[in-house]
C-alpha cells in the first residue's frame, strides 16, 4: 500500500470538473430500491438521474403512512408517468386522490414513504397498468385497511 503526502503532489493536481450543485450522492438507486420519505422525495425528484428514471416508466407505486401502517396503491401512466404523479404529491400531498385528500398535508410530509411495486415500459397499454394496480390493491388490502377508496 502506497501513501502519498498531499504536499508532495499538490502541484501536479488539476481541477477537472466543477459540479453544478453540492454533491449529495442522490443518484437514482434503481426501481426495486426506491423507499423514500416525502421529504427525501422532495429533495431528489428534480435530480437528473431521478427525473430520467421516473419520467420514462409507467408503473404501480405504494405510499405507506408510517404512523399507522395504512397504505395507498396508485398507478402512473399519464404525462411524465411516475415522475408526474409523484410531483403532484410533492405539490399538495394527495395528488387528487379521494382517500388522501382529508389527510393533513403536514402529516403526509412527516409520515409518508414512497416506493415502487411494478414498472413498465412507456409503450405498455394503460389497461395493463390499471389491472396491475387493482391486483396490488387486492393483495395489500389497501381498500379495506388503507387509503384506497376505489
Amino acid at each position: 500500500m502506497m501513501i502519498r503526502n498531499a504536499a508532495s503532489v499538490i502541484d501536479e493536481c488539476e481541477i477537472s470538473q466543477l459540479l453544478p450543485d453540492t454533491f449529495d450522492n442522490d443518484l437514482f438507486p434503481g426501481y426495486d430500491k426506491v423507499n423514500v420519505s416525502w421529504k427525501e422525495l422532495k429533495r431528489v425528484i428534480e435530480k437528473d438521474t431521478w427525473k430520467t428514471a421516473l419520467e420514462n416508466q409507467k408503473g404501480v407505486y405504494l405510499l405507506t403512512d408510517i404512523s399507522n401502517g395504512k397504505q395507498y396503491v396508485g398507478s402512473a401512466y399519464g404525462e411524465s408517468m411516475i415522475l408526474g404523479r409523484w410531483r403532484s404529491y410533492i405539490r399538495n400531498g394527495h395528488g387528487g386522490n379521494i382517500g388522501l385528500i382529508p389527510i393533513n398535508f403536514i402529516h403526509i410530509q412527516e409520515n409518508f414513504r414512497f416506493s415502487i411495486l411494478d414498472i413498465y415500459k412507456s409503450t405498455t397499454d394503460d389497461l395493463i397498468i390499471i389491472a396491475r394496480e387493482n391486483w396490488w390493491k387486492q393483495i395489500l388490502q389497501s381498500r379495506r385497511f388503507g387509503y384506497n377508496e376505489n
